[in-house]
């Protein structure tokens, strides 16, 4: 399984410093996100970055695109779904094999996640997300990249479940859900047991872990991955049990990205050694023989010797 730094992580750096501390923190590649490059510019951008990591001896495991599928303006529709095209073929072009993002949002309510998205969308926004990824599907199809549907606050896949309704309707295999269960512990209270994952089984094709504090309808995300309320350790284990090629982390909290991101991936790689040393601890422990009970012997009673001049012993007066 691959570890990625998610670049949203150095927003406010350059991305040669994204690269270099992924090497010096060992991550095996990045999720490059538009805030390192100008979608507009995708084809060159990306060749780009692309390079540039090279030089750090870093590869860009995916590209991030931000869709906008689900709008009530046609011509909005089309240039959101040719531009995620282009950054599909800018993937391909570069062997970048996975771009991520979601379909647009839906937003009322921008300080309370569960007001939006899902909460508001009509089927028609289903019908025109559904429409939009079965196209970029089958485009990506043809040049060998996959297209990830990541749980996003505000769009109509803002829980497992509705990514999962979403990803029915598409029943395209180039399209596969991203989950996110820090974009949708406050949204969905069942998006907050890692056994909801069990939904996205056979889908799940990436991974973004973080860690929160809810902060009433948002989530607070100054904390670090092995704290919080989220038990990473399960949502690990359970993403790599349904075969998740790569999990990525990100901190997307304020201060300095570097301390939390440092010991983020020392903590990923310490919980995947840990359930593999218990993997192979049940294993052991399940090939021994099962111990049979020991018959208990019956207690062998004791004379008691009975005190000379006692009652009854005939010396008495």
């Amino acid at each position: 399984m691959k570890l990625v730094l998610h670049s949203y992580t150095f927003r406010r750096y350059p991305l040669r410093h994204v690269f270099a501390v992924a090497r010096r923190f060992g991550w095996d590649g990045i999720e490059l996100v538009h805030f390192h490059f100008d979608p507009a510019r995708v084809e060159d951008e990306v060749a780009a970055a692309v390079a540039l990591g090279r030089r750090y001896g870093v590869g860009v495991h995916c590209v991030g695109y931000t869709g906008d599928f689900v709008s009530d303006d046609p011509q909005s529709r089309a240039a959101s779904l040719a531009l995620a095209e282009r950054t599909v073929t800018a993937a391909a072009r570069n062997d970048v094999e996975l771009v991520n993002g979601w379909s647009g949002t839906l937003e009322r309510h921008p300080d309370d996640w569960r007001r939006n998205g899902s909460a508001v969308a009509e089927e028609r926004h289903y019908a025109r997300a559904a429409e939009g990824y079965r196209r970029l599907g089958d485009h990506a199809a043809r040049l060998g990249v996959r297209v990830g549907v990541e749980v996003y606050p505000g769009s109509v896949h803002d829980t497992v479940a509705n990514t999962a309704r979403l990803l029915a309707m598409v029943d395209h295999p180039a399209v596969v859900a991203t989950a996110d269960p820090g974009n949708a512990y406050v949204v969905s209270e069942p998006d907050r047991d890692p056994a909801v994952l069990d939904q996205l089984a056979g889908r799940l094709g990436y991974f973004h872990l973080k860690n929160l504090h809810p902060d009433g309808g948002r989530a607070d995300f100054n904390v670090d991955t092995a704290e919080g309320v989220l038990d990473n350790y399960a949502w690990i284990t359970r993403a790599a049990a349904l075969g998740v090629p790569a999990i990525c982390v990100e901190y997307c909290g304020d201060g300095d990205p570097h301390p939390p991101i440092s010991r983020a991936v020392g903590y990923v790689r310490d919980c995947l050694a840990l359930r593999d040393d218990l993997e192979r601890r049940h294993a052991a422990a399940e090939a021994l023989p099962v111990p049979q009970p020991q018959p208990v012997a019956e207690p062998v009673p004791v004379p008691v010797p009975v005190p000379v001049g006692a009652a009854g012993s005939g010396t008495g007066r």
